[in-house]
């Protein structure tokens, strides 16, 4: 087998930091023009030293493990990947050698949105899925459009096409949420990219930092009730034996196809029930009646299967693919659509007192919500 690309931190030539996150800093590197089969432009996420060193000596064969992943898929298959999936195609490594990163494709324009901010300005980033959780009032105060359930029918069963396809050649995201998918609205084309999948797990091989995480309030019911019994081992007088503590842990961290399945359904169920406080929602009522309305019955067993406590009751992500596939999100009869809502003004040309919606422009403070019949 062929080494996987590598660089030099120096071979990437200028690099211009793009966002800073809790593990690393995402920077461009415009004169890179191509790696291996992969035209650019590219990204390069520098790991901190915090993450680096909690990754340890292993994260160079890691993170190697990731680009021959992608190396080894059928030419066919790796355009279906590309579309769906930003995927690490180069390790990079500092000056002493030691593995500093990754090169991927830099996001498609069409998934970036100019998001307008509470004071009036804007902010130019991806459009994350969790933008669809919340109400509809701050949407159209950031300037984001309205998205439609058929819309959202035909996203979801686009995640379900990724997340089917990564099952299938034994990737366990492990780490799913809100952030992780980020989403083009066009009604005419609605598309998802799954992002940020360095924590995921290659089959056969360990997790490239370690453990997989777990976002808060996106905990399946197994490790909920891992971590509940590891706090009241912790705190039980005297404590449980480090053998039971380590137990639970493992039970905690220990991540699968199933777990994916179930944060899956609460994608699910929060893309379809949203409003404010919907972001961390686990009640599938409103979703359920939405599948079974649109999708019919069977897709309404799936969503009550893809949450049950028992991880052994949860189907495959070929099953929701299935279910999802063909156009059926766009079964139900014709609704207009709503048009695009504009993005609320800059503040040069905004008054005092202009409302948008539950949003009020206050001179000097920006957008802020208002209790409705307040005038």
């Amino acid at each position: 087998m062929s080494a996987s690309p590598e660089f030099v931190v120096d071979q990437l030539g200028r690099i211009t930091p793009l966002a800073r996150g809790g593990t690393a800093t995402v920077h461009l590197v415009p004169d890179l023009t191509s790696v291996g089969n992969q035209p650019g432009p590219y990204v390069y996420k520098k790991y901190n030293d915090k993450t680096k060193q909690s990754a340890g000596p292993a994260l160079g064969r890691g993170l190697s493990n990731f680009v021959q992943f992608r190396d080894r898929l059928p030419a066919n298959q790796l355009k279906a990947w590309d579309e769906r999936i930003i995927w690490p195609v180069a390790l990079v490594r500092d000056d002493t050698g030691a593995a500093d990163g990754i090169l991927m494709r830099i996001i498609p324009d069409r998934f970036f949105h100019h998001f307008t901010k509470r004071n009036g300005g804007s902010n130019h980033k991806p459009r994350e899925i969790e933008t669809l959780f919340g109400d509809t009032e701050t949407a159209m105060r950031k300037g984001l459009p309205d998205v439609s359930i058929v819309t959202r029918l035909q996203l979801i069963g686009a995640i379900a096409a990724a997340y089917g396809m990564m099952h299938k050649e034994g990737v366990v995201l492990g780490d799913i949420s809100g952030r992780n998918i980020i989403y083009d609205p066009d009604p005419q084309r609605p598309a998802i990219m799954v992002v940020d999948v360095d924590s995921a797990r290659i089959r056969g091989n360990r997790a490239t930092f370690g453990t997989q995480p777990h976002t808060p309030n996106w905990q399946p019911p197994e490790a909920l009730a891992a971590s509940h019994a590891l706090e009241r081992a912790k705190r039980s007088v005297p404590p449980a034996p480090r053998d039971v503590q380590d137990r639970l842990h493992n039970t905690w961290s220990i991540q699968s196809v199933k777990t994916d399945v179930y944060k899956f359904g609460l994608m699910v169920v929060r893309i379809l029930d949203f409003g404010r406080g919907c972001a961390v929602s686990r009640d599938p009522g409103k979703a359920r009646a939405i599948l079974r309305d649109r999708l019919g019955p069977e897709a309404q067993a799936l969503l009550d299967a893809s949450m049950a406590d028992d991880p052994r009751a949860r189907p495959v992500m070929r099953d929701w693919y299935l279910a999802l596939q063909g156009g059926s999100a766009a079964a139900p009869k014709p609704r207009s659509r709503s048009a695009p809502t504009p993005a609320p003004e800059a503040s040069s040309s905004l008054a005092n007192g202009a409302r948008r919606g539950n949003w009020e422009w206050v001179e000097g403070r920006g957008w802020n919500r208002v209790t409705p019949g307040r005038r």
